[in-house]
């Protein structure tokens, strides 16, 4: 329940896929609200979404064959395009720091 900025940082950092494959930030006491922020993945990828499927980051400047990519390997897995994965730590945090700070989607797709 209301983690520091540091402490989900460090979860981030610590995702591998495997045994650490998701971290999710709600804003409210209900594990099903719509509005949970997901983050899957770890080992140099992941892919960020809103529970319900309303918010999805999506790399716009994508030129590439685009194919299904699976994550979350050590249960029910997460599938996504390749145009929906991030390989930038560091633009992971920021996407993740600006959703923590404001509990909105509203700009996330503005962040470089």
């Amino acid at each position: 329940m209301s983690p520091a900025w540091s402490d989900v940082e460090a979860a981030v950092r610590r995702m591998e896929n495997y045994c650490f494959p998701i971290v999710q930030l709600n804003t409210t006491d209900d594990d099903e609200d719509e509005s949970i922020f997901n983050i899957v993945g770890g080992a140099g990828r992941w892919a960020l979404f809103q529970m319900m499927g309303h918010w999805q980051y999506t790399d716009q400047g994508f030129h590439g064959e685009i194919n299904e990519e699976w994550f979350w390997e050590s249960d029910q897995g997460y599938c996504c395009e390749t145009n929906n994965i991030l390989t930038d730590i560091e633009k992971v945090l920021r996407i993740v720091r600006k959703y923590y700070d404001t509990g909105s989607y509203a700009e996330l797709d503005l962040i470089e």
